[in-house]
């Protein structure tokens, strides 16, 4: 079993409005903003220092000029910045596409701060293996074909995937200085999700947590429930310590209370599992027997589990000990380079990439500029019925 101890730390950098430290712990909340934000006289304005901050850096990750193991970067970022730093981002489409496929952003305009998070290899190697081992017990109920397994069959893992908590009842805001409506629906990136084909929300997400990450698990479970009035009805959170503190495992669930005074529930969360150990920091196993308690009707809204049934997909501590030691493990053999780790003993002689040819090289620039001299020249052709475009003719 790999040492906990011996897994490093996460990288961690904070930065405020005025790029200083200030120690502050973003909170896991974010929300959404226009992709197309409407044009502005101050959209091709010089970039503030703090968004040149944050640009920087996200080209530096893009260009593998920083270490990403388990980086933490949080910004005190205005709504005006904030809506700079997409337009930046717009402007740079590489950069832009790498930040949307590879690194996870929260923004959050109430406490205007910005997250940038790129998750250490056990952290999701661990959380890929916990949804696996979910997605192993409902695939055994998929094979009874019966109705229950024709309802597990209908679930399928959503991965990291986002989901936008429409339910939440905070009224939007606009940016006075971009116009930008604020859709004040947060946004979240988890470690692992369970959908239903035809629900709106997924019914069981997964977040894992590590001390030095400041994710507030308590936090997030109380948006997701809250935020999709119930329908996400389990949030399991996994908090990963080494060498200092038990990792722990918790199971939150919407609970509905009636008051006399009330007309309608109230809709609050049941904290069922709270922070229980399931390994010591010394590695070793704790509480094995006792189980995180999920049943197949967790997977889905009331109105599509009514005949589930109470078939229980639960997983022991024990079992998750097990993931988290391999997933240690890997961690180890990527990260620091142990020789543990098989590898190809061929000798070769490594190729150089050969370069593209120079007719074939065209910046995004340069063809953003033929485009608009050729629509330039087809108006003047439609003004001018005698004028006619000059074409290039291929040489033979």
């Amino acid at each position: 079993m790999a040492n906990p101890s011996s897994i490093s730390g996460d990288s961690t950098v904070r930065a405020s409005r005025g790029i200083g430290s200030d120690g502050k712990t973003t909170p896991e909340n974010s929300f959404i903003l226009p992709l197309t934000p409407p044009a502005s006289d101050g959209r091709h304005a010089a970039l503030t220092p703090a968004v040149k901050t944050v640009i920087g850096i996200l080209e530096n990750l893009q260009h593998d000029c920083l270490p990403t193991n388990g980086l933490a970067t949080s910004f005190d970022l205005g709504l005006q910045q904030y809506s700079q730093l997409i337009n930046a981002l717009q402007d740079r489409p590489s950069l832009g596409s790498y930040v949307e496929d590879k690194v996870r952003v929260d923004y959050d305009p109430e406490s205007e701060s910005l997250n940038i998070r790129m998750p250490a290899p056990i952290h999701d190697f661990f959380a890929t293996s916990v949804a696996d081992e979910i997605n192993a017990k409902l695939q055994a109920i998929v094979e009874r074909g019966n109705e229950t397994g024709e309802f597990a069959a209908q679930i399928r893992n959503g991965g990291s995937s986002r989901i936008i908590l429409k339910e939440d009842t905070t009224v939007g805001e606009e940016s006075e200085a971009s116009g930008i409506s604020l859709q004040r629906h947060p946004e979240r990136h988890p470690d692992g999700q369970f959908q239903h084909c035809k629900a709106a929300y997924p019914g069981v997400v997964l977040e894992i947590s590590y001390s030095q990450d400041g994710k507030d698990l308590e936090k997030l479970a109380w948006d997701y429930i809250q935020c999709s009035n119930g329908d996400i009805k389990a949030v399991i959170g996994i908090d990963i310590n080494y060498g200092m503190k038990e990792s722990t495992v918790s199971l939150w669930r919407p609970i509905y209370v009636h008051e006399d005074d009330e007309e309608l529930d109230i809709l609050d969360v049941n904290k069922v599992v709270a922070g229980e150990p399931f390994r010591a920091a010394d590695g070793s196993r704790l509480n094995q027997d006792q189980v995180v308690p999920l049943m197949l009707s967790d997977f889905a809204t009331d109105i599509l589990s009514a005949l589930s049934g109470s078939i229980s997909l639960s997983i022991t501590y024990k079992r998750l000990a097990e993931l988290l030691d391999q997933a240690e493990q890997m961690h180890q053999v990527r990260e620091q380079g142990r020789s543990s780790g098989i590898k190809s003993q061929r000798i070769t002689r490594k190729r150089k990439r050969p370069s593209p040819s120079a007719d074939l090289i065209r910046s995004d620039d340069e063809a953003d500029f033929r485009r608009q001299e050729q629509r330039a020249m087809e108006r003047v052709a439609a003004e001018d019925g005698d004028f006619r475009p000059l074409t290039r003719r291929r040489k033979p």
